[in-house]
């Protein structure tokens, strides 16, 4: 299960829901990083273009960076400006013109829990404000919020649209959400280690912090629109995001894609079949893994012990326990070397070598530090 190491984490919420499709916003040309404890920028030619300042940084999103000066988090423009002062105990990027912040609550194993929620625009200003025991980020439109441990989804004026009655939720996605209904919990008792399960996508099975795998207990999932309206009957024993069109589910132990009518478009016979991104999708048969097109057809055999999605063009791969990166021809274009790697961000790859992390080109030459 691949670990974020170095940037901000998603808090429990993002965890605990399958489902969630999380675009990376990309075009600045910018990525953090860090140096004797300190986070700047540079470009994708390694050249530095905001000072090493901050304590924290993070990636661009909608031409807005969140930094922490201290213990506060705040926002900066491509020019290193500070366009939202440090105020918050904690951010998420901005997504669909608002951003995710917090003060007060705690901060434990689970992420960032309590306080209060609020949604500000570019220009700081408060939104939305709610009283949630957990938020997430705008997508299609639409925001997953918790209280007494159910979910449900609210707007963009703020508007409770879809009142919170679903144990699992999934974030919207071409105009539907999946959602899951079973024994619900109150915001306290996710908090506990007992049952803070997360979706892990190699496995598509919840894992403990303990790292015991716990399988979903008796229900379905089906999908709802964005009024509330079941629209695909809860039929399925897993069910994954919208992308291309199309959504991942599992029936009668046959993974398939689905239309947004509810329509099996895509047959394959695999142990595991997860989103498509561009025109491919990854399958697991056994222990391996490959990729199918929208055809259905395996196109990139089964042959990796692990693989992300493809992203402008590239995805990371292991083989051997070595990371490397391929293209949609399944043609190996970085060699498998690294200890770890990470999918694409701005047009760079993070890999780690040992203890040591590195920014590398499409070429596979190292531009942060440089050769």
């Amino acid at each position: 299960m691949q670990l974020i190491n170095e940037f901000i984490a998603k808090p429990l919420l993002v965890l605990l829901i399958s489902g969630s499709a999380v675009a990376h916003a990309a075009g600045t040309g910018l990525i953090p990083v860090s140096k004797d404890g300190k986070w700047g920028y540079i470009n994708l030619s390694g050249k530095m273009v905001i000072e090493f300042q901050y304590d924290r940084a993070d990636f661009f999103s909608e031409d807005l960076a969140a930094v922490r000066i201290g213990n506060e988090w705040g926002f900066i423009d491509q020019k290193g400006r500070s366009v939202i002062k440090p105020a918050y105990d904690f951010v998420h990027p901005f997504r669909e013109g608002v951003a995710l912040v917090w003060r007060g609550g705690r901060q434990g194993k689970l992420g960032w829990s309590g306080g209060e929620y609020q949604y500000i625009d570019h220009g700081g200003g408060t939104v939305i404000t709610g009283e949630f025991d957990l938020a997430d980020d705008f997508a299609g439109g639409m925001a997953r919020v918790w209280k007494d441990g159910l979910c449900g989804y609210i707007n963009k004026s703020g508007e409770v649209v879809i009142e919170p009655q679903y144990t699992f939720g999934g974030a919207f996605s071409g105009g539907l959400a999946s959602i899951w209904a079973g024994a619900s919990f109150t915001a306290e008792e996710l908090y506990e280690q007992e049952i803070a399960e997360y979706y892990d996508e190699y496995d598509s099975v919840f894992i403990t912090y303990d790292g015991e795998e716990v399988e979903w207990p008796v229900g379905k999932f089906g999908f709802i629109d964005d009024a509330g309206a079941m629209v695909i009957a809860p039929e399925f024993d897993f069910a994954g995001y919208f992308s291309e069109g199309l959504v991942n589910v599992r029936m009668r132990g046959e993974w398939v894609y689905i239309d947004k009518s509810g329509d099996v478009v895509i047959r394959v016979e695999c142990d595991e079949a997860l989103p498509f991104a561009g025109s491919l999708a990854r399958i697991r048969t056994g222990d391996r893994w490959g990729y199918i097109d929208r055809q259905g057809k395996k196109v990139i055999k089964e042959r990796f012990q692990a693989c992300g999605p493809f992203i402008q063009g590239l995805a990371r791969v292991q083989i051997d326990g070595k990371w490397g990166y391929i293209n949609e021809l399944g043609k190996m274009v970085i060699e498998a070397r690294y200890d770890m790697a990470e999918d694409m961000r701005e047009g760079l790859m993070h890999v780690r070598v040992g203890k040591d992390w590195y920014y590398v080109n499409r070429s596979g030459q190292s531009v942060w530090p440089r050769d």
